[in-house]
C-alpha cells in the first residue's frame, strides 16, 4: 500500500513537473527563470546579512546568529536527505524535459535552492515584517524556477521550502 501511495505521489509530481516545464520556450520568461534560479545559488545571502548589519545593527545582532544557526541546520539536513533518497532529476528521467541550467549535484530531492530561499524569507520577514510579501514572493519564484528549468520536481521544491522554514524557525527559537 505504501509503495502504491508513493507511486501515485510520484505520478502527480511528474504531471505537475511536465505542466510547469511546458511553459518554457518564451525568451523573456526563460531569462527570468534562469536568473531567478541563479539568485538562489547562495551568493546573495551573505550580501543580505551585510546589508542588514549596515542598516540595522541592533537587528543584525539577532538576525546574523539566527541565520548562521538556521543554515547550519538546513545545509547538512538537505544534503543528508538528498544522499539517502537519491531521486534522479526530472531532466534525467523524463525525455520531454531538458535542463535549462546546470545543477550542483546529481540528485533532486529536496531542493536546496528552495530551502535556502525560504529560510532567508522566513528570517527577513521575522525581523523586517514589511518585507514579508517580497521575501516570500522571491522564494516562491526561486522554487518554481527550479521546476521550470527542469532540475526539480514540485515535491522537491515543496519539501525544500519546509526544510527552510523549519530551519529558520529553529534558528529563531535558539536565539530567542
Amino acid at each position: 500500500m505504501i509503495s502504491a501511495v508513493m507511486q501515485n505521489l510520484h505520478d502527480w509530481d511528474t504531471v505537475l513537473c511536465l505542466q510547469i516545464f511546458s511553459m518554457n520556450g518564451r525568451r523573456t520568461l526563460d531569462r527570468i527563470m534562469i536568473a531567478a534560479s541563479r539568485l538562489g545559488d547562495g551568493y546573495l545571502y551573505p550580501v543580505i546579512g551585510l546589508v542588514v548589519f549596515l542598516l540595522n545593527r541592533t537587528a543584525a545582532m539577532m538576525f546574523l546568529p539566527a541565520a548562521l544557526i538556521a543554515f547550519a541546520i538546513e545545509i547538512p539536513l538537505y544534503k543528508i536527505i538528498k544522499q539517502k533518497i537519491r531521486r534522479a532529476r526530472p531532466c534525467n528521467m523524463i525525455s520531454e524535459i531538458k535542463n535549462l541550467i546546470s545543477f550542483p549535484d546529481e540528485f533532486s530531492f529536496p531542493s536546496g535552492h528552495t530551502a535556502a530561499a525560504f529560510l532567508m524569507a522566513a528570517l527577513l520577514s521575522a525581523f523586517f515584517p514589511a518585507f514579508i510579501v517580497p521575501a516570500y514572493l522571491i522564494a516562491m519564484v526561486i522554487g518554481v524556477s527550479r521546476i521550470y528549468n527542469g532540475v526539480h520536481y514540485p515535491g522537491d521544491v515543496l519539501v525544500g521550502s519546509l526544510i527552510g522554514l523549519v530551519s529558520a524557525k529553529i534558528g529563531l527559537l535558539i536565539i530567542g
